[in-house]
C-alpha cells in the first residue's frame, strides 16, 4: 500500500498543472508592476525577474518540510505556499536593497483591513504586501535577506507570491550556496568546513585569503589525529556511505532527494553504540564489517513509497517512557516521510527484525538521554528521574519532531535534562513544594529549543508558579514576555 503522503503530494501537483496558465500569467503581471514601481525610482534597480515554483520543487518541500502533517488539504497547503510565485528585484549594491525595501513601504501605506499587516498601494487594491514584519529577515544559514510575502487577487483567486530584494553580490552568494550547499544532497564528510568557507566568500567576494587560511587550518588539524577523531572520522566515513547508497535509490525510486545526513549521522551512532574504538585495526574491522553490509544492501531494491510493517506486536516491558514514544513513532511512521525514512534505513542496516530493531532503538534512545542523570540521583531523589521521563515522553509527542532523535538535538536535550534536574534538586526536597511547575520546566525548555511559539500569558502564570517556589523563570524563556 503506497504511503498518504504520496497520494496527497500527487494531487497537491495536479493542482498545479490545474492552475499553471494562470500561475504564468499572474507571474509576467507581478513583475510588469513591481517593475514600474521601481525603475523610474531607484537608481540602483538594474533588472527584475519572476518564476512561478515547479513540481519538482514543489514536491521536494512537501516531504523535507513535512506538509502533509502541517497541512491536511490541498486547499490548505496552496493559501499557506507563501512563494508559489516568486519576485526578484535585482540592484547593484547592497545599500540599494534597503533603499528598495524603502520604496516599497512608501507606496505601499494603506492598511488591508481583511490581511493584519498587510499593505496596499491606494490605485491598485489586488496586490497587498506583508510590512509590518521587520526587514531584513534572518536566513538558515545565519544571514539576512529581504524577503516580502505578498498576495494577488487574480481572477477571483488568490495566489500568494514572495518578493525577494538582492543586490549582485547577494544574488552571486545565493546562486552558489543554493546549488552547492542547499541542492547539494551528496553528503560532504567535512561539511561545517565547507559551510564556514561558503561564509567567508560571502563577507569578501574580491579576495580568497580568508578561504586558503580556512583550507590551510583543516588541514593541519588533520595531521595528528587522537583516538576520539578517528572515531569521528569513521563514523563520518560511515554516515557518508549510508547517505550516499540510500540518496541514490532514493532518486532512482521517487525521482528526487530529501536532505537526511543528520538521520544517518544518528543511525552510525546507534549501530555502532557497543563498539569499542580505542584501536586503529578497530577502526578498520568496523569499518570493513560496516561497507560489507552496504554492499550488501545496495544488491537489494529500496522502496520508499510503501508502508512499513511489523512481524509482531510491540513489546517494551511495561516501560512507559518507551510505551509512550514507542507507540507514537510507530503511529507516525506510516504517516510523515522523515519518520518512514529514518526507520526504513535503520531496518535495512540492522540484521534483526523490525520490531526487534524498533525496540532496541528506542530503549537506547531512552539510555542516551537519561543513562548519565539515573547514575547521579540518590535514591530519594528517584522521583525527579521519574517526573522528566514522563515529562519528556509527552512532550516528545507534543512536539512530533523527526529532529528530536538527531545526534546533536540529543546532546542539547540532555543539557537541558541535567539543568533541569539540578534546579529541582535544590528546591524538590520539602513535601511542601509543588512539584508540577518542577517538571513543567523542562518541557517549556524543550519547547523553547525547537523555537516553538508559546502564549504570553502562559509563561506569566508559570513564571508564577515558578516564583511561589522560590525559581526564577529561566533567561531564555523571558523572550515570550
Amino acid at each position: 500500500m503506497e504511503l498518504k503522503i504520496f497520494e496527497y503530494t500527487t494531487q497537491v501537483l495536479e493542482k498545479l498543472d490545474e492552475m499553471k496558465i494562470d500561475l504564468d500569467i499572474a507571474s509576467k503581471e507581478l513583475e510588469h508592476y513591481f517593475e514600474n514601481i521601481v525603475k523610474s525610482e531607484c537608481a540602483g534597480y538594474i533588472n527584475i525577474s519572476s518564476r512561478v515554483k515547479s513540481k519538482n520543487s514543489l514536491k521536494e518541500k512537501i516531504l523535507r518540510h513535512d506538509f502533509y502533517n502541517k497541512y491536511r488539504t490541498v486547499t490548505t497547503l496552496y493559501e499557506n505556499m507563501s512563494d508559489l510565485i516568486g519576485i526578484r528585484l535585482e540592484c547593484r549594491f547592497i545599500e540599494n536593497e534597503k533603499e528598495i525595501y524603502k520604496l516599497l513601504k512608501k507606496y505601499f501605506a494603506h492598511k488591508h483591513v481583511e490581511n493584519i499587516g498587510y499593505y496596499y498601494k491606494k490605485e491598485h487594491t489586488g496586490i497587498i504586501l506583508e510590512l509590518k514584519s521587520i526587514q531584513p529577515k534572518n536566513q538558515k544559514n545565519g544571514l539576512k535577506m529581504y524577503r516580502i510575502d505578498g498576495k494577488y487577487l487574480y481572477n477571483d483567486q488568490i495566489f500568494n507570491f514572495e518578493v525577494q530584494i538582492k543586490s549582485l553580490v547577494n544574488i552571486f552568494w545565493s546562486e552558489i550556496e543554493h546549488n552547492v550547499i542547499y541542492k547539494n544532497y551528496n553528503y560532504i564528510t567535512s561539511d561545517k568546513f565547507y559551510k564556514d568557507i561558503m561564509h567567508s566568500i560571502k563577507n569578501s567576494l574580491t579576495t580568497i585569503d580568508g578561504q586558503l587560511l580556512l583550507i590551510s587550518n583543516h588541514f593541519k588539524g588533520n595531521k595528528s589525529l587522537s583516538e576520539d577523531s578517528r572515531q569521528i572520522q569513521i563514523e563520518q566515513m560511515l554516515s557518508k556511505s549510508i547517505y550516499d547508497l540510500f540518496a541514490t535509490q532514493m532518486q532512482s525510486n521517487i525521482g528526487l532527494i530529501v536532505d537526511f545526513r543528520k538521520s544517518c549521522d544518528t543511525l552510525v551512532k546507534y549501530v555502532f553504540r557497543d563498539v569499542n574504538m580505542q584501536s586503529e585495526e578497530t577502526n578498520r574491522s568496523v569499518l570493513l564489517k560496516a561497507l560489507t553490509r552496504l554492499n550488501d544492501i545496495d544488491n537489494d531494491e529500496i522502496l520508499f513509497n510503501n508502508e512499513i510493517l511489523f512481524e509482531r506486536e510491540l513489546d517494551f516491558n511495561n516501560d512507559d517512557f518507551c510505551i509512550i514514544i514507542g507507540n507514537h513513532m510507530q503511529q507516525v511512521l506510516n504517516e510523515e516521510f522523515q519518520w518512514n525514512l529514518f526507520f526504513r534505513i535503520l531496518f535495512y542496516i540492522e540484521p534483526e527484525n523490525n520490531a526487534g530493531d524498533f525496540e532496541n532503538f528506542v530503549k537506547y534512545y531512552k539510555y542516551r538521554l537519561f543513562n548519565d542523570l539515573s547514575k547521579q540521583l540518590k535514591e530519594d531523589e528517584l522521583y525527579i528521574f521519574d517526573g522528566l521521563l514522563l515529562t519528556f515522553a509527552n512532550t516528545f509527542v507534543e512536539l512530533n519532531l523527526v529532529s528530536l532523535v538527531y545526534d546533536d538535538i540529543i546532546e542539547s536535550l540532555k543539557d537541558i535534562i541535567h539543568r533541569v534536574a539540578g534546579e529541582i534538586q535544590t528546591v524538590g526536597s520539602s513535601d511542601f513544594v509543588d512539584k508540577e511547575p518542577l517538571f513543567k520546566l523542562l518541557y517549556y525548555r524543550m519547547l523553547d529549543l525547537f523555537d516553538v511559539e508559546i502564549d504570553k500569558s502562559e509563561i506569566l502564570e508559570f513564571m508564577q508558579k515558578l516564583n511561589n517556589i522560590k525559581i526564577n523563570l529561566p533567561k531564555s524563556l523571558t523572550k515570550y514576555i
